[in-house]
Order: C-alpha cells, then structure tokens, then sequence
C-alpha cells in the first residue's frame, strides 16, 4: 500500500443506478461507511440502466462509463472501462479490486485486469451462483463452465452474503477462501405506521387501509406470483386489504402481474409504484403494515432489512436465508406455498398488537446486527488481510 494509513479499493459494478436493485444499494452505502475505516474508495460503473437514475455516491469518486456496440449482447459492456482498468491496474493506484456480481462484462473485465497485472481481487457473490439461477439459465451454467471458472480460480476470496450462499459456492467446487458478512442498513428516524412522509401521488388509495408492502424487482424468483395467489384467497376476510408493489419491473413481469389481479376481481386493490429512492421509498415504508417477500431465491435481501429497520414485521421465505427474523420475533418465516405465506399474512393483519410487538422486534435485530459500520470494519479487515498477506488469506 503506498499509505500504510489507507487502503485504495477500486469498486467494479454494472451500473449504479437504483433500479439496478440490492447490488448497487449496497454499494452506496458501504463505500462511505469503509471510508470511515481508513479505506479510500472508488467506483467504476457504465451507463446501464441511466434513465432508471444514476445515484451519486456520498464523498467518494465515482467514474462512469459510456456502453459499448455489443452492450445488447453483454450486459455492462464498455470499451471505456476496460480501457479504464488496463491502464490504471498497472500503475499501482489502486491496492485491491472488489468486484460486485458475476454474469455482467463489467465483472469480467474488472477481474480478468487484475488477474493479468497482479492486482489481488475478490468477488462479492450476491446470489450469481445459486442452483436456482444455474438451473433455469442454461446459457450462465456454460458460461460458468466455459469463462467464469478459470477466472474466478484467479480470485483472492470470495465474500458471501449468508452462510448458505459460501455453501453453494463449495458444492461447486471451489475452494477459495471465504467471507461471510451481510448487508448493512441504516436506520430511519421514522418508523412504519407513521404516514408523514411526503405527498406523493400513490399514497391516496392506501389511506385507511392495511399495506402489504412487497419491495424489490419485479421478477418471477421474487415469488411475486405466490405472493399473488396468497392476497387473492385472503381479499374476502380483509376488504381493507391492499397490495403496495414498489420496484423495478423486468421481463415483462408487472403486465402479467396486473392480468392476474384483475382476473381476480382484484385490480382496485394494488398499487404500483415503479423504483422509489430517498424520501418515497421511506413513505411507502411509513405507509406499510408488514413487508413480504416469498422469494424462491435470494443471496441478501436489503429489502427485508430496510424493511426491519423501519419497524415493519416481515413474512419471508425460507429461501430468503434468513433464519434471524423467525428467531427473534421479527416475524414469519415460511415455505414458498401461498397457503403457508397466507396464514403468516393473515395473522399480522387481524392483529395490530403483534404487529407492533414485531416490528419492534425487527428494528432492535438490525441495530445490533447489521449496521453498517459494523459491515464496514468487518470489511476493511478482510480487505487489509487479502493485500498484506498476499495471494491467499
């Protein structure tokens, strides 16, 4: 390191916009609170996604590169930021490279510069080897196979979200040192319930009404359709009920999300929002009863901690990998059947009291496990290990 007091880290992502979800929401969050930890920290990133919002990072440098001619057919491809990468790798201005997510050609081109000019380099994970991904995507299992293999052999360390993501990792078979640290949040001022927080045009049809919040991509592993399934056989016994759906859409997945509301008589009793950032997203946080999230499939989800962190109880699935929110009260952790997921539903809305117990609950389990800073330290550890102890830690 050429100031033993700082670390330089270059951060490699595909695009740093909010639609681009938990990646680059993380990202935001920890590069600030790692500099508070002696680690100075820039971020490369592409245009992906730029009409979606491209967000700033507070106090830390953030180069952004135009899309390349073959962008339609490699996510995140730029000619730019390669070109950034050969040319600043070798110079010794950076002291490690943290690359974040796996399929995209920012990662590649992040990790394949520092495996040719030395540089070390570790991977956050962030779901990309999951056996559901694998199993539905030929195309990334041979990628996997054909590319990512070789170049992931090349790696320092991987940094896994959860102790069942560095479980996958090794059932196939890779033996890189791993970290285990999850997503950090910060905790609001506000809390859920409060309703104060901006006039925004979607608020009016959840006045007076109990919000089930579901927050994230909308994407068929999200279980948006089980999600679905379990409103529609509890709108009867709840007529207050509504669904706010705040999120990003892809692969078409709201349009059919819509026909299946209205198929059930259920249209009036949905509100979308589209992405919302900074003061929308906590007003439709405030605005919420309990968050649910039916995933089939997650690496971390920053959604339930946000969730917790505004004192909303949570109703997950068990492939949310997160065991903490059933043991600590924080609320319901469920399989991924709409029976199941309507039960733990039902159960928070006809009682306002657990509810309140819950959510209460949720917010003291983040603020002693998951604030960023305790992120951050844990961080700047692992990254002074990896570039002080040499090709292995």
């Amino acid at each position: 390191m050429g100031d033993s007091s700082r670390l330089r880290v270059l951060h490699v992502l595909a695009s740093m916009a909010a639609a681009w979800g938990g990646p680059a929401a993380a990202l935001r969050s920890l590069a600030p609170a790692l500099a508070e930890h002696g680690v100075e920290c820039t971020v490369a990133t592409t245009a992906l996604r730029r009409g979606d919002g491209q967000a700033a990072v507070d106090g830390v440098a953030v180069r952004e590169f135009p899309l390349g001619w073959a962008a339609g057919l490699w996510t995140a491809h730029s000619p730019g930021l390669r070109t950034f990468l050969q040319q600043e790798l070798p110079t010794g201005r950076f002291d490690l490279v943290h690359v974040h997510e796996l399929w995209h050609y920012a990662s590649f081109a992040a990790g394949a510069a520092a495996r040719r000019h030395r540089v070390p380099w570790v991977l956050s994970l962030r779901g990309a080897l999951n056996e559901w991904h694998l199993r539905r995507n030929w195309k990334k299992s041979l990628y996997l196979g054909l590319v990512q293999r070789s170049l992931l052999d090349s790696a320092q360390a991987v940094h896994a979200l959860t102790g069942a993501e560095a479980e996958s990792l090794r059932q196939l078979g890779f033996e890189m040192p791993v970290l285990v640290a999850p997503n950090g949040v910060r905790l609001p001022s506000a809390t859920a319930g409060s309703g104060e927080q901006g006039e925004f045009g979607w608020q009016a049809p959840l006045r007076g009404k109990q919000v089930v919040l579901f927050l994230g991509r909308l994407h068929p592993m999200k279980g948006v359709n089980l999600l679905l399934a379990a409103f529609a056989s509890l709108a009867p016994r709840f007529p207050d009920a509504v669904l706010l759906i705040v999120g990003p859409d892809e692969a078409s997945t709201r349009q059919r999300m819509l026909r299946t509301l209205a198929q059930a008589g259920l249209g009036e009793r949905a509100v979308f929002t589209g992405v919302l950032e900074g003061a929308a997203k906590a007003a439709a946080m405030a605005a919420a009863d309990l968050l649910v999230l039916p995933s089939y499939t997650e690496g971390f989800s920053n959604a339930i901690l946000e969730a917790m962190a505004a004192s909303l109880p949570v109703v997950v699935s068990r492939q949310c990998h997160f065991p903490e929110v059933a043991d600590a009260g924080a609320g319901h952790v469920v399989a991924t059947e709409p029976t199941a997921i309507a039960d733990a539903i039902g159960s928070l809305l006809q009682d306002p009291a657990q509810r309140r117990e819950m959510g209460r609950k949720a917010r003291a389990l983040v603020a002693e496990r998951y604030a960023w800073d305790q992120v951050a330290a844990t961080m700047s550890d692992w990254y002074r290990g990896i570039v002080e102890g040499g090709k292995r830690v």
